[in-house]
């Protein structure tokens, strides 16, 4: 870990947004096939950064973060106002947040690489993988959250 390091992002809102922070770079970085991150963020896969809950935090504007569940076991965060989808919990992991990557500032730092594709079962039959070298797993199952 970097000394200092320090990852900030937030919604989409021109005025008072929603901010956030983690201050530990992110336990792995992933992309991830599901239907419901796909589905969710209307995109042919999610980039996620997995942070230890005891370093994220809501800097601004918590009060405007509202609830979906997408699943019995996960609860996405959004913003009230402009609908941005920032991050999610899921119960079998409660000491981490899921944080969207593309909600990052541009000039923040992740804190990882992408470490393998989740997921894979569920891909779109259009979307064609990179040969990145990257793991493809089919679910969680290797993934080191998971464990």
């Amino acid at each position: 870990m970097s000394e200092g390091f320090r990852a900030t992002g937030g919604c989409r809102c021109n005025t008072d947004p929603v901010r956030y922070e983690y201050t530990k770079e992110p336990f792995e970085v992933h992309y991830c096939l599901c239907t419901d991150c796909t589905d969710i963020s209307g995109g042919a896969l999610a980039l996620i950064a997995v942070v230890e809950r005891d370093t994220f935090r809501i800097t601004q504007n918590e009060n405007k973060i509202k609830n979906f569940d997408t699943k019995e076991t996960a609860h996405r965060k959004f913003c009230g106002d402009c609908g941005c989808h920032m991050f999610l919990e899921v119960d079998p992991f409660p000491d981490h947040v899921l944080v969207h990557v593309p909600t990052l500032d541009r000039d923040s730092e992740v804190g990882g690489e992408p470490d393998r594709w989740v997921f894979t079962d569920s891909k779109l039959e259009l979307v064609q993988l990179p040969d990145d070298g990257l793991p493809r797993h089919p679910g969680w199952a290797n993934s080191p959250i998971a464990s």
